[in-house]
């Protein structure tokens, strides 16, 4: 390899710019991952704690530096039960990369009767969460929730959302066709940067898109208002096209 700069005993490459960057980009990506999370405390907190294992044992702190040492074999354990959904959703960005996806069509026949369900229960006055998949998944979720294994229909939609029905409480769970589960249960987003006006059908929206791949839909039980969150952001107000363009967008990266 060439060196593109030769300093007395050091040389720098081509491969050596790339590597760099790389590492840059790991850690930017890592940054933006962990920004704005409670998590992200945890992790300038652990930082921390390796630096103080690194300057004492440049300055000879020989006992400190042996507890860092023995502290170093359970990092890996720690790392990993502390920033467990940070961790799933950069598997999951890696996994929705197109390089790394086949490239296929979706059959979006079934898009239609979520999108009419939606602006049905915004004008009958209910609330609900509807949760969309593009790979199954969440059987966590769904093994805690009530079984529904029926072809999607927005008069089911409507009797499952009713005020009145056992099951109105929670989400339902729509992979392909199917309504999987309702009554689900999801978890509340930990995000301190948001709106503190948001409730808990919003977070609840947002906590599960920030720990899955799924499009959650939302619709508001006191404003009316439609709104989607996905990879833990949260688009409100949305009208029917606006709607119809995300989901399709959604459902056609496979």
């Amino acid at each position: 390899m060439v060196d593109i700069f030769n300093i007395g005993l050091f040389s720098v490459t081509v491969v050596d710019i790339i590597d760099v960057l790389v590492v840059a980009l790991v850690f930017y990506g890592t940054y933006l991952l962990f920004r704005d999370t409670r998590a992200s405390q945890m992790l300038y907190g652990m930082i921390a704690i390796a630096v103080l294992g690194y300057l004492a044992q440049i300055i000879n702190l020989r006992a400190t530096a042996w507890l860092f040492d023995r502290l170093v074999t359970v990092w890996v354990i720690l790392f990993i039960i502390l920033f467990q959904p940070e961790l799933r959703r950069i598997l999951l960005y890696i996994g929705q990369n197109p390089l790394l996806r086949w490239l296929s069509k979706n059959d979006n026949s079934q898009a239609e009767e979520i999108i009419t369900s939606a602006f049905e229960l915004k004008r009958a006055g209910l609330g609900a969460l509807l949760v969309v998949l593009r790979d199954s998944g969440l059987k966590t979720i769904i093994d805690r929730s009530v079984t529904i294994n029926a072809r999607i229909n927005r008069d089911l939609i409507l009797s499952i959302f009713n005020t009145a029905s056992p099951l109105h409480d929670g989400a339902i769970i729509i992979y392909e066709d199917q309504i999987l589960a309702a009554k689900c249960i999801l978890p509340l987003s930990e995000n301190i940067e948001l709106d503190p006006t948001i409730g808990t059908r919003h977070l609840a929206g947002l906590g599960l898109s920030e720990e899955s791949d799924a499009l959650v839909i939302i619709v508001s039980e006191e404003t009316g208002r439609i709104s989607i969150a996905q990879q833990g952001k949260l688009k409100r107000d949305l009208n029917e096209d606006e709607l119809r363009t995300s989901l399709y967008t959604y459902l056609s990266n496979r």
